[in-house]
């Protein structure tokens, strides 16, 4: 097999794992040509496999047939009589994120034969969980703006751009590992190029996780009101009440972020909130899509990880109480 073929994995892909990955299926190199290979729903992989993806948006669509999809590890390795020791170079968590402990089990060979994992998902502390289940000088966490809804198998609709940021979690440019820091950016910033390649313009930022705080801050203004009321990001900004309550929310939010000493920025992050709300005036946020479609939320990785982390310094934050037992309410409804 070509020792120059680079190959990328996705564990879960919904909207934005099926959206990164056909992105990143849409890059052409002779130099390192891409592989890229989806482990997800039986639905998904069948229309995959037979009639490729399909990513839409509002400069047209295209059809991408060179993305192998597998319902699950097992199917993946069997195809690899010749090749016992194949490696991903890149495998892509991108479950929704009460589902993360369920995948790193599942896939845990995998996970541990390949050479750098990357967490694309929503929420605050998922590294945490899923350095339980591997080395974490090789975990590497991305976030992004971009919105994608998977309406139906195989066909991603690219809603809106937005930004995408990464950087290592754990690995950092220290003295005792300066030579496994430097080979490692190398390879972070190979990543980078492919995702430029394939339209998703990549940032690499040194602290990743004051950027993964800075994204939930929005999040967690947003999501839960939004999926409450069923009410559009945009709409949500002209009923004065909900505007106060998402406000409180960040507030909330940006208090702990601070007792835990978070490195922010000197932002207003209310303030950036509402611009991204007016921003995305049209937009079902992901939660209230779940809400929609009767499924669980990631509620317990905002607003709810905000009151646990709350709790273990003796704060309370009413308004995130409030809104996580509401939207667990809801989801009880479901079952």
């Amino acid at each position: 097999m070509n020792r120059n073929i680079l190959r990328i994995g996705f564990i879960g892909p919904g909207s934005i794992g099926s959206l990164f990955g056909g992105c990143l299926a849409s890059v052409h190199t002779d130099v390192n040509p891409l592989e890229i290979v989806f482990f997800c729903r039986r639905g998904h992989a069948k229309v995959i496999n037979k009639y490729g993806i399909k990513i839409f948006n509002d400069k047209g669509n295209l059809t991408l047939t060179n993305i192998k999809a597998f319902e699950n590890a097992e199917d993946f390795t069997k195809g690899l009589v010749n090749d016992k020791i194949y490696k991903l170079d890149y495998l892509f968590l991108t479950t929704k994120t009460y589902d993360s402990e369920r995948a790193m089990i599942q896939y845990e060979q995998l996970i541990n034969s390949s050479n750098w994992l990357i967490i694309l998902q929503n929420g605050l502390g998922n590294e945490e969980l899923v350095k339980k289940y591997c080395d974490k000088k090789k975990i590497i966490r991305i976030i992004t703006s971009h919105g994608a809804i998977l309406k139906d198998n195989g066909c991603v609709y690219h809603t809106g751009p937005g930004f995408t940021k990464m950087g290592f979690v754990y690995l950092k440019p220290q003295k005792q590992n300066h030579r496994l820091y430097e080979s490692g950016y190398v390879k972070l910033n190979e990543l980078k190029n492919h995702l430029d390649a394939g339209g998703l313009e990549t940032e690499i930022v040194d602290d990743i996780i004051k950027h993964t705080w800075e994204k939930a801050f929005v999040n967690i203004g947003i999501n839960a009101l939004g999926a409450l009321t069923r009410l559009n990001n945009g709409k949500l900004l002209e009923n004065e009440k909900l505007k106060q309550l998402m406000s409180i929310a960040v507030k909330e939010a940006l208090y702990i972020a601070k007792l835990k000493g978070i490195d922010l920025s000197d932002v207003d992050y209310v303030r950036l909130m509402y611009s991204v709300a007016e921003k995305t005036y049209d937009n079902k946020n992901s939660m209230l899509q779940d809400i929609l479609k009767g499924k669980l939320t990631e509620i317990d990785f905002l607003n709810g990880r905000i009151v646990s982390l709350a709790k273990e310094v003796g704060i309370k934050v009413p308004i995130n109480e409030m809104l996580t037992d509401l939207i667990k309410g809801l989801e009880e409804s479901f079952r």
